[in-house]
């Protein structure tokens, strides 16, 4: 029975066998055909390009790039490769930076470590935003000496080790050291900002104001501050000696004030802004607060359009919190209108509002059109940042207008989403105030249509590479009946220069295929939903009649052959390249000449 069985089962395997093999068969000499593919053809005078993404464009435009400067890790790399004469015509402006310590190798360490606090600025002497930094740096240097701050300077281009220990990826970094122990230094590239945001990592983070002589200074040297008006201050315990405190303690002449405290927590919350404290009733005049209101009572005062901000508690209760201090300092303290410039786009960038209406207008216009954007800007304090870009501005408005596709001289609003999905709604018509808060109130409900910008279609476009704008977009990258290989680029990217004549051979080699579109679409002039770039090139493969699935990111050699292979591979309509007819008559007439040849050689012999 056994045996029958073993038998009977041997059959059916030999039988099953014998109906796959020539599947099997057809599918290993499909293989092969693959492998056998004469693609020597391609690689005829082709050089691989360099394999790697130039800079990022999808966010908002970042001031440390309009000089296209070295802002990244693979830019630094190469800094050794300036011409010594280009370092050498640039001289460094006089600044006073007699109290900014030069760091080196050698006494790095021993500095940062036997000084209690040591903002360190990492630098390049080429680089235009360090010399921006350099006046402001030293001058806080002179301010903070006095506090027992050191800050100083190193030289990364002449430092290597150090700014490799230290991971420089960009110029400037600046980094605060307390007992050793470094953190990255966020805050303001200026003066202000940087001696305030150091005066709250070292001090209490409020302080008291007990004479008026104490105010009317304040007033004059601070740009930006808050003042409490309290019942009662916190004891600064660190001014005391062990004795008067367990004294204090005992007499309970005076106990911690529970509004100072909420202060003074909501104080460590906030870098960018000096908290300060009294229980003077001429000193709160001075800071245009009623003596006789009631306490605690909150003011914010700038040197601003809108100089004067008055807290009112939201609360039930009329709540004196740290989270609700916190809420009115972080919704008050820019401008309500920033205008963009070096200095504040940090401010722009790192703010934890991201939505942004952004005004374009050239400067002859400013007078006429800023002041409807601030009146509206009141009106959405603490939910969107508002934001006038000068359009003539050579330095940074014609950059930043150039990025959101803003063109002409008339004045124009846009709304921003940020860099993290980057969405643009353009408002339609004059700019006024009923049409911005009514525009500002459909964005914050995201009720807009988005925006992308768009070159003019071409007139022609019978090239082998296909030119895309964000108007045909769909009609010819999202064209369901074709593979479509798409490269993002950008007309300074040095990489896409590279891969320009490779790109263009390859096209040339598939003009013959019906089903394969190769396309280019210049990134920083068009836009389109379903090309995400995170730099340039980008290169995105779109199968035929998968359009609305997200492209296949190419990732491989930057050679005809390896793009040709990579198409073959994920293409949804199968194709084959002929080799050209050029190619073939070629081989017909070497191997022709061979023939003649080999009979002349025979004759001769004869």
């Amino acid at each position: 029975m056994s045996t029958r069985f073993i038998f009977l089962l041997s059959l059916t395997v030999l039988l099953l066998f014998s109906q796959l093999s020539p599947s099997l068969s057809k599918l290993q000499n499909a293989a092969a055909e693959d492998d056998d593919e004469d693609l020597s053809f391609l690689e005829e005078e082709t050089d691989a390009v360099p394999h790697g993404d130039g800079h990022d464009h999808d966010h908002y435009p970042d001031p440390d790039r309009f000089d296209e400067e070295f802002d990244n890790e693979d830019d630094l790399d190469n800094y050794s490769d300036l011409d010594d004469s280009e370092l050498d015509s640039y001289k460094e402006p006089e600044i006073d930076d007699k109290d900014v310590v030069v760091l080196k190798e050698g006494n790095f360490s021993d500095f940062v470590t036997k000084n209690k606090f040591v903002m360190v600025e990492f630098y390049a002497p080429w680089c235009g935003h360090c010399q921006s930094l350099a006046p402001e740096y030293a001058a806080a240097a002179t301010e903070l000496k006095a506090e027992g701050v050191m800050l100083a300077k190193v030289d990364a281009t002449e430092e290597n080790e150090l700014a490799q220990e230290y991971d420089i990826q960009g110029f400037p970094t600046v980094y605060f050291f307390v007992d050793g122990v470094h953190r990255p230094y966020p805050g303001p590239r200026n003066k202000d900002g940087i001696v305030t945001w150091i005066k709250k990592k070292i001090g209490p983070g409020i302080y008291n104001i007990t004479t008026v002589d104490d105010a009317e200074r304040l007033l004059t040297s601070e740009t930006k501050l808050v003042l409490g008006f309290l019942n009662s201050l916190v004891v600064r315990f660190a001014a005391f000696t062990i004795s008067r405190f367990v004294y204090f303690i005992k007499k309970k002449k005076k106990k911690q004030g529970p509004e100072s405290e909420e202060l003074a927590a909501a104080s460590r919350l906030e870098d960018e802004v000096s908290f300060y404290q009294t229980v003077n009733p001429d000193v709160a005049k001075l800071f245009h607060l009623d003596p006789q209101a009631k306490r605690p009572a909150l003011v914010m005062l700038k040197k601003e359009a809108e100089k004067l901000s008055v807290f009112v508690s939201h609360s039930a209760d009329g709540n004196f919190s740290k989270s609700e201090i916190a809420e009115f300092v972080f919704a008050n303290k820019l401008p309500l209108v920033t205008i963009f410039t070096r200095e504040s786009a940090p401010l722009i960038f790192e703010s934890t509002i991201k939505k942004q209406l952004l005004l374009f207008a050239i400067s002859n216009d400013s007078e006429r059109v800023v002041p409807i954007f601030q009146e509206a800007a009141r009106l959405f304090k603490g939910k969107l940042i508002f934001v006038y870009v000068e359009m003539d501005n050579e330095d940074v408005g014609k950059p930043v207008s150039e990025y959101f596709g803003i063109s002409g001289t008339a004045p124009k609003v846009l709304a921003y989403t940020g860099n993290d999905d980057a969405k643009k709604f353009v408002l339609d018509g004059d700019v006024t105030l009923d049409k911005i808060k009514a525009f500002g109130e459909d964005f914050i409900e995201d009720k807009l249509k988005p925006f992308f910008k768009s070159d003019p279609v071409p007139e022609s476009n019978d090239g082998d590479v296909k030119i895309v704008v964000g108007n045909n977009f769909d009609e010819i990258v999202l064209d369901e009946s074709k593979d479509v290989l798409l490269e993002i680029y950008a007309p300074w990217c040095g990489h896409c220069q590279s891969l320009e004549p490779t790109y263009n051979k390859l096209a040339t080699h598939l003009r013959g295929i019906e089903s394969i579109v190769i396309a280019k679409m210049d990134g920083t002039t068009n836009e389109h939903p379903r090309a995400k770039s995170d730099g340039f090139p980008t290169l995105l493969f779109f199968p035929a009649g998968n359009k609305s699935f997200d492209p296949i990111t190419v990732d491989t050699d930057r050679t005809v052959v390896a793009f040709y292979k990579f198409i073959k591979k994920h293409a949804s309509i199968p194709f084959k390249l002929q080799k050209p007819a050029s190619t073939s008559k070629a081989e017909s007439s070497d191997a022709k000449d061979g023939i003649e040849s080999n009979k002349r050689d025979a004759k001769d012999e004869l």
